[in-house]
């Protein structure tokens, strides 16, 4: 019984050594993925910054849009057929107590997806990849690919954001009907892909196809 408490003690140190690594946001997501005693930490992978500012830019603007577009609207009824004039003044209050209320749920939404996008992280050791990721608040997966099932990893940037910003796409082909890996809005792409080539060139030396 002591040997088998040694060992969990054991583990809880090597996963706590390898937690200090991490962000925040990694170490809280570690949790959710085996973690074993011969394992080493690689790298933890966050998507860009930048993201976080094209889905408030674009959450913003469609609430500043909706807003403005009801306002407008609100305020010229009477000058259309759709009510009379009598009618028109309470009709566009309504029409613009909808557009405010609605652009309230656009910014709540956009909130959300700022918190799910924060809720993604990819751990690389010398064994595995392992991602987790919030598909929303109460949706969460979790996948976890071996380096022997990997066969190759492409780095991929498109538009002139991604070459300003240094960000891209990792994909990673697998074997056989496994479905490919991809990770989005990564960070200095080509460094985290030539990382996990090399530890599936490791995992290969030392236990083979």
């Amino acid at each position: 019984m002591a040997s088998m408490e040694d060992k969990a003690a054991d583990q809880a140190a090597h996963r706590a050594e390898a937690a200090k690594q991490m962000s925040p946001v990694g170490r809280r997501l570690f949790k959710f993925i085996e973690f074993d005693p011969e394992e080493e930490l690689i790298a933890e992978i966050r998507k860009h910054p930048i993201g976080f500012i094209y889905i408030a830019i674009i959450g913003g603007l469609i609430a500043v849009l909706i807003t403005l577009g009801t306002i407008v609207l609100g305020a010229n009824l009477n000058n259309l057929d759709f009510a009379s004039s009598d009618s028109s003044g309470s009709l566009g209050a309504i029409l613009i107590g909808f557009g405010l209320f609605l652009s309230l749920v656009v910014l709540i939404v956009t909130v959300i997806s700022i918190i799910l996008y924060r809720l993604n992280v990819v751990y690389v050791t010398n064994q595995k990849t392992a991602e987790v990721a919030y598909i929303s608040l109460f949706n969460r997966k979790i996948t976890q690919l071996g380096m022997g099932q990997i066969e190759d990893v492409t780095d991929r940037k498109r538009g002139v954001f991604a070459y300003i910003f240094n960000y891209g796409t990792l994909i990673i082909e697998t074997a056989g009907e496994l479905e490919n890996a991809t990770f989005t809005m990564v960070p200095n792409p080509n460094i985290y892909a030539q990382k996990i080539i090399q530890a599936h060139e490791q995992s290969i030396r030392k236990f083979g196809n």
